[in-house]
């Protein structure tokens, strides 16, 4: 072999040793990089979970805050709804007695008496007609009848009166 062959060989020697280290330092900078992106995504895997438990921690606080007060809004809305339909009903009822105590002093006061009635319908029932009213005398109510005054003096005493008919 000539020396220029050795140094061929030789340079050829060293090209592929140093081919083979350039590969070497190719699969350990791809085994490097992989180990970079796990520890990478081991590292936001670990902040992103970090975050989302406190994130879900105080969020599930103000929720529990605002189901406290919701509660609380509801016991007090069923409290206002209770004592407002106590007031309703107590107002009905009062409306109702105020009506019932005007229409017991109406007919006390405006209605005929009605001990009056049987003695009124026998004389309609005589065919006697007659207008019948209420006269204040005094501060008292009492039921009067139309009559004639040019003829009244009439019985025992003088103190009946023809009845107008009608």
């Amino acid at each position: 072999m000539t020396p220029d062959e050795k140094k061929l060989y030789a340079l050829m020697a060293v090209a592929e040793q140093q081919q083979n280290l350039v590969n070497q330092a190719v699969k350990e900078l791809q085994i490097t990089e992989e180990r970079i992106q796990k520890v990478i995504a081991g590292q936001t895997h670990s902040t992103v979970s970090k975050s989302l438990n406190t994130g879900l921690q105080e969020g599930t606080a103000e929720l529990i805050k605002t189901a406290k007060a919701l509660g609380h809004l509801k016991n007090s809305i069923e409290s206002t709804s209770d004592q407002f339909s106590w007031k309703i009903i107590t107002i009905i009822l009062g409306i109702f007695a105020i009506l019932m105590l005007g229409i017991i002093w109406l007919f006390s006061v405006y209605i005929k008496p009605l001990e009056n009635i049987p003695q009124i319908e026998s004389l309609r029932q005589q065919g006697i007609q007659f207008d019948i009213g209420s006269c204040t005398v005094g501060e008292e109510y009492k039921p009067c009848v139309r009559v004639m005054k040019k003829q009244c003096g009439y019985g025992k005493n003088g103190d009946f009166c023809v009845i107008d008919p009608k």
